[in-house]
Order: structure tokens, then sequence, then C-alpha cells
């Protein structure tokens, strides 16, 4: 929950919704309501490095916020956009283990402060929450830090080692994660492949292809 606790800040917020029209939000009739642009991979890019895309969602979380002694509801939608590669990790597993999601959810503030914590969430969670894996990832240890041009700007990439459960065999992996903001939003990158393979070109590659939002 995000409360602002300086008298001025409240009367500025007030002020500033007033203005904008949102005296719904005000008088607790109705939410205010952000909506984030997706992020997505172009068809170049996916083609070259072999990976499609396996599924995508618009899941909303309402937040509460206080102002002016009145607690509102503040919805956040957001955009996901989940990405595969079919790889062999031995003579007999073959599967979609190499993964990629993309997470864009708005960036808004309320009297200076940011509204969506997940600028606040730890590198256990977001990998958690973001991969697409019944097992979840366990062990999380960050290895490296690394640069890469995406989304108009030299990005750091951040690397880690985990285990998980591949088809019910413990596997270590290797974890890409990157979060920056571009254009009013958050936008969050995780991939996940088998240690063995070498996909870091790859995953380069899918973070340069980046549109936000889509062409």
């Amino acid at each position: 929950m995000v409360r602002l606790r300086a008298l001025g800040i409240g009367v500025s917020f007030v002020v500033l919704l007033g203005s904008a029209g949102c005296l719904g939000f005000l008088t607790g009739d109705q939410p205010l309501e952000f909506a984030a642009n997706a992020t997505e991979v172009d068809d170049e890019t996916l083609a070259e490095t072999e990976y499609r895309m396996a599924g995508s969602e618009s899941p909303n979380r309402t937040l509460n916020v206080t102002a002016g002694g009145q607690t509102r509801e503040v919805t956040l939608s957001s955009e996901v956009r989940r990405y595969n590669r079919t790889v062999s990790v031995a003579p007999s597993l073959e599967g979609d283990f190499a993964r990629m999601t993309v997470y864009t959810t708005p960036s808004p503030t309320v009297g200076g402060r940011s509204v969506n914590p997940v600028d606040e969430w730890s590198t256990e969670r977001l990998i958690r929450r973001l991969v697409d894996s019944t097992s979840g990832d366990s062990n999380v240890e960050f290895e490296s830090n690394r640069s890469v041009e995406f989304l108009d700007g030299e990005r750091t990439v951040s690397t880690y080692g985990a285990t998980r459960s591949l088809n019910g065999t413990e596997a270590n992996v290797t974890v890409h994660l990157a979060t920056v903001e571009h254009d009013g939003d958050y936008v969050v990158v995780v991939a996940v492949h088998p240690e063995r393979l070498d996909e870091r070109s790859r995953v380069d590659a899918l973070l340069a292809g980046l549109r936000h939002p889509p062409s």
C-alpha cells in the first residue's frame, strides 16, 4: 500500500486528479486505471533465433492508495508475452526448455511515489513469478552482469545460476534477468535455459529485437 503521508502531497494529488477529470476515483465510485503497452520480439528476430511465441496474457492487479485521508483503488493492467525454443538436453530428453518471458507493467507515480511495487520485488520473486514452470527455480545465485543494447539504451542484464526440474529430472539452469523503465512502463525480461546450452547470443538477440510497443 502506498500512503501519501505529507499533507502537501495529498492536496497536490487531489488537485491533479480533479484537473484530470478523475473525480470518480476521489469519491470511490471507480478505480484509477493504468494500462501498459505490450512489449514483443519482432518476427524477424524470432525466425533468426528459432524462438516462437508460446502465449500471451493481460493480467490486472488492484492496489489500494491512500490520498486525502481516503483509501481508493488503483488498477494496473499489464501485458505478458512468453517465448519458447525446443532444445535437446539429453538423447532422450527434448522439450521447450529454453524460455523467455516479457512482462510489461505500468510505472505510474502518485505524489512522486511509484504505485507499482514491481521495482521492489526481489530477484527470486521476479524469476518465480515470471518463469512458466510448475516446479519453479531454486538455489538462485548471482553470477555476473553484462550490457546489452535494447529498448533505446545500453541496459544491464544479470545472469544467475539455479536448479529446476526438467520433466522430473533436476538440472542446472542459467537465468538472464533485466528490468528497465521505458516510455512509462516497467519492462521485465526473464530468460531461462539449461546450463549446458550456450544460449546467451540468442537471448541477447531476443532482447535487441524487443519492441515497445510492438510495431
